[in-house]
């Protein structure tokens, strides 16, 4: 088995090439290959990609997400992983681990690892290479109805029944519209749609990223609006048919919001991603006073932009949730796993309470 790895500027040339247009599975789509491509925070010998091979034909890959994390007043470069495949006819024969073992050795262990499966995770304690970061605790606000989203989800079997599903959605979210409305409430901050963070923007956020693990500047966040990994597109593509991550959805839409009070003066920002009937919030800096005002708004997007669900981990929002759960149907907790290389362990020790935004690792391009 080959293993082929790719930086930059490698990885622009393979997405371009005869041998990417040729092949029945594609390890990365063209927009996500140019964000990581167009990262800030890239370094050109980073590994971006390990590709498999057996026989010359793609046998699995594992991607890498360049970065840089702070701990313990320290900065240090770092890689998220990021999307794993394994030819289905292939597994059993350890390329996963090979994957790993690979981009461990590539970037000398400073490798970081959330949103996984419990294959995956069973994968990463079997390495040894790892420790855990952080668990965080979150909610899942249901404020409409989805049964065409969760039953398929939950049970496959049910997919045939998906219309059934759509159709009971449409007709019980219809009734509950009324309800909705009328617990809108206007809130005593103003917002403006913008679409890049300028200089007051980048002083406000920069002054608030005490233990933070990202510490994300304007420039970063600026590259993630430029360069999405999701575009909205009615019908799958060429490409998006042979990529077995997200590449397109019918609905993606990312909104930035600058707060300010009723005198102008700057009290916050937030970033809101739309994906289908979902909402998350991947960062949210909001001056404390102003957190019930910040709530409002994310509660009235929703609500009339028909969204279903939203689902958080920032403090702030998390509780102000809790203690204000209407106009949510339902309720529940979420959590989101971190973990890390022990080479960062040290540093961790020394820092274990890390604040980490919805939107790090790659959470804000999904």
């Amino acid at each position: 088995m080959d293993l082929k790895t790719l930086n930059p500027s490698q990885l622009e040339r393979f997405i371009h090439s005869e041998e990417f247009h040729n092949m029945p599975v594609i390890p990365i789509s063209r927009h996500r290959a140019l964000s990581h491509i167009h990262n800030p925070r890239i370094d050109p010998n980073d590994i971006v990609m390990v590709i498999a091979y057996e026989d010359n034909r793609m046998a699995g890959y594992l991607g890498v997400f360049s970065d840089r994390i702070y701990l313990n007043q320290q900065e240090l470069k770092a890689g998220w992983l990021s999307c794993m495949w394994v030819d289905p006819n292939l597994r059993g024969r350890g390329i996963a681990k090979k994957l790993l073992n690979k981009v461990l050795e590539t970037w000398d262990q400073r490798i970081l690892v959330t949103e996984f499966t419990q294959a995956a995770k069973g994968l990463y304690d079997r390495s040894g290479a790892f420790v855990d970061l952080k668990q965080s605790e979150g909610i899942r606000g249901y404020l409409r109805l989805d049964f065409e989203g969760i039953i398929p989800r939950k049970s496959p079997g049910l997919k045939r029944f998906k219309p059934f599903f759509r159709m009971s959605d449409a007709i019980l979210n219809l009734a509950n519209q009324p309800r909705l409305k009328l617990t809108q409430k206007n809130p005593k901050v103003r917002w403006a749609y913008i679409n890049f963070l300028d200089e007051e923007l980048e002083k406000f956020i920069s002054s608030r990223q005490e233990g933070q693990l990202t510490r994300r500047r304007a420039e970063d966040i600026n590259w993630i609006i430029k360069y999405p990994w999701i575009l909205s597109a009615p019908k799958k593509d060429f490409l998006s048919q042979r990529y077995h991550f997200s590449a397109l959805e019918k609905r993606f839409d990312v909104l930035n919001l600058k707060l300010t009070d009723t005198k102008g003066n700057l009290v916050g920002y937030i970033m809101l991603t739309i994906r289908g009937n979902y909402l998350k919030v991947p960062y949210f800096y909001v001056e404390p006073e102003f957190i019930s005002e910040a709530a409002k708004i994310i509660l009235n997007h929703m609500i009339d932009a028909h969204l279903r669900i939203i689902t958080t981990f920032h403090p702030e929002l998390v509780a102000y949730f809790r203690e204000n759960s209407q106009p949510f149907i339902h309720l529940r907790k979420a959590y989101r796993n971190y973990i890390i290389s022990k080479v960062f362990q040290p540093y961790h020790q020394e820092q274990p309470n890390v604040l980490i935004q919805d939107g790090d690792a790659d959470c804000a391009f999904t």
